[in-house]
C-alpha cells in the first residue's frame, strides 16, 4: 500500500516514515495542505495520516477535500491538540482512527493496520466493471501485461535521473507517464515542467527552454528564467521533440552533454541538475535518415527508451479504464452512480480506439453526458456500432480541410444524441444557430 503522511513538523515525517517503511509500506511525505493535493493529484494513495494544524491551511480541509475527491480513501488524524470539537470534525469528513501525540509506535501500527484490515478493495459490482480490482499507479489504470510491464519499467528509472524517451502513438498518455515517473521517485517534490515543443512558435522556443537576458532581442524587457532553470532538480518533459529546429536541437545536446545552459544573451552559464524526459510520436530515427533529427541528439535523449501501447493492443485495461472514467466524470455531472450495459460495454471493447486513451476519455465523459442512471446501447455512437460510419471519426483520415474536419465531428456528434440538434450543440459548446450555420 500508498502511505501520504502529512505534517509541518519535518523529524515527524521522518519518524513516521521509518516506522512505515520498516513495515513495508511506499510512504510519500507533505508539509502542507498544498502539497499533499499535488501527490493526491498524481499519485495513487491507500491511506491518508495527516495532522491537523499546520500553517496556510489545516488538516480539516485537507480531510474536507479528500472526502470530496476521493471518498473511499481512509485517513488517520494525528495532533498534539486533541479537542473533542476537531474529533468529532475529523470523523464526519471520514477520519478511521484519531491519535493523540505522544503516541506509541505499537499504538501507530496498531491503527495503520486496523485502518487497512478494514478497506480491503471490494469488488466493483456495476454493471459492466471489471472482475478485478483496477491497478492504480501514478494516476494511471490497467491490468494488462504491457500495463505490468510499464510500471516495472518507471519503478526502475523513478529514482535516477537518466534521460528518458518516450515512444508512442498520441492520446496513449505519454505525459502521464512522465507525471509518474517524476511524482513516484525521490525527486517528487521538486517542479515537474511540461513543454509542448510544437505548440510553440519557432523564435520563442528557445527563450521559453533555457531563458534570456535583458535586451537578447527586440522585447526582452527583462531577464526570464528558462524552462530548465524553473525544473531545478526536477524533471522538464519534452513532448513533441521532434518538432524541435535544428539550431535548438544543437543548443539542447549542448545541454545533454555539459549539464548547464546558457540564457540567450548572455556570455555565462549554470549547471542544470533537471532530468529531462521527452516524448514523441514521429519516427525519430526516420528523422535521423532524413537530416531532419540529429543522429548524436537522439542517442542522447535514447538513454532510456519507454514504448506505449496503443488501446486496441491492451483490451484488459478498456473495462478499467471505463469505469475510472465513470468514477470521475459521473461525480464531476452529478451522476455519481452512473453505470453502464454490458451489451454498451461490449460495443466499446469491440472498438479500435485510434485516438486512445484520450478519444476513450472523451467518448466516456459524452456517454454519461447523455445517459441517465445507466449507459445503453442506443448512447453508444453509431459510428462505434456501426464499421460502415468509422470514416466519420477515423483519425486516419487527416487529409481534410479544416472546414470539412469540423463537418466530420459536428456529424458525428449528432449521431451520437440521435440527431438531437440541441444536445449536440451543448456537447459541441456552441449555439444551435452555430451549428446550422456549420452543417451549411
Amino acid at each position: 500500500e500508498n502511505i501520504l503522511i502529512v505534517d509541518d513538523n519535518y523529524d515527524m515525517l521522518e519518524l513516521l516514515q521509518r516506522n512505515l517503511r520498516s513495515l513495508n509500506f511506499h510512504t510519500y511525505k507533505a508539509a502542507s495542505v498544498a502539497e499533499a493535493m499535488n501527490v493526491l493529484q498524481y499519485s495513487a494513495v491507500d491511506l491518508l495520516i495527516t495532522d491537523l494544524q499546520m500553517p496556510g491551511g489545516n488538516g480539516l480541509e485537507l480531510l474536507e477535500y479528500v472526502n470530496g475527491h476521493f471518498p473511499d480513501m481512509p485517513s488517520l488524524v494525528i495532533t498534539g491538540f486533541p479537542t473533542v470539537k476537531t474529533a468529532l470534525k475529523a470523523t464526519k469528513l471520514g477520519a478511521r482512527d484519531y491519535l493523540s501525540k505522544p503516541f506509541t509506535a505499537e499504538e501507530f501500527k496498531n491503527a495503520v493496520f486496523s485502518i487497512l484490515r478494514n478497506d480491503s478493495p471490494v469488488e466493483n459490482k456495476k454493471k459492466g466493471a471489471a472482475a478485478k480490482t483496477a491497478n492504480t499507479y501514478g494516476g494511471m489504470v490497467g491490468a494488462s501485461p504491457q500495463y505490468t510491464a510499464l510500471i516495472d519499467v518507471i519503478e526502475r528509472v523513478k529514482d535516477n535521473k537518466a534521460t528518458v524517451l518516450i515512444n508512442g502513438e498520441s492520446g496513449t498518455g505519454k505525459e502521464l507517464i512522465a507525471q509518474a515517473i517524476h511524482t513516484k521517485g525521490v525527486f517528487a517534490s521538486k517542479p515537474f515542467v511540461a513543454i509542448n515543443c510544437g505548440a510553440i512558435p519557432e523564435n520563442l522556443i528557445e527563450s521559453e527552454l533555457f531563458g534570456h537576458v535583458k535586451g537578447a532581442f527586440s522585447g526582452a524587457v527583462e531577464n526570464k528564467k528558462g524552462l530548465f532553470e524553473a525544473a531545478e532538480g526536477g524533471t522538464v518533459f519534452l513532448d513533441e521533440i521532434g518538432t524541435l529546429p535544428m539550431p535548438v536541437q544543437t543548443r539542447l545536446l549542448r545541454v545533454l552533454q555539459e549539464k548547464e545552459v546558457r540564457m540567450l544573451g548572455s556570455t555565462r552559464s549554470q549547471k542544470i541538475t533537471a532530468r529531462i524526459i521527452a516524448a514523441t510520436n514521429a519516427d525519430l530515427m526516420q528523422m535521423v535518415r532524413e537530416k531532419q533529427f540529429r543522429e548524436d541528439l537522439y542517442y542522447r535523449l535514447n538513454v532510456v527508451t519507454i514504448e506505449t501501447t496503443p488501446v486496441r493492443d491492451r483490451p484488459a485495461d478498456i473495462p478499467l479504464l471505463i469505469n475510472t472514467f465513470l468514477a470521475k466524470y459521473g461525480k464531476e455531472y452529478g451522476k455519481p452512480a452512473i453505470t453502464i450495459a454490458d451489451d454498451a460495454l461490449k460495443a466499446l471493447l469491440g472498438y479500435n480506439w485510434p485516438g486512445n486513451v484520450r478519444e476513450l476519455e472523451n467518448i466516456t465523459q459524452r456517454l454519461i453526458i447523455m445517459a441517465d442512471a445507466e449507459i445503453q446501447i442506443d448512447h453508444i455512437p453509431a459510428f462505434i456500432t456501426n464499421p460502415e460510419q468509422q470514416h466519420l471519426y477515423n483519425a486516419d483520415s487527416l487529409l481534410l480541410s479544416l472546414q470539412e474536419a469540423e463537418k466530420a465531428h459536428i456529424l458525428k456528434v449528432l449521431a451520437a444524441v440521435g440527431n438531437n440538434k440541441t444536445r449536440a450543440a451543448e456537447i459541441l459548446q456552441i449555439d444551435r444557430k452555430t451549428l446550422r450555420a456549420k452543417l451549411g
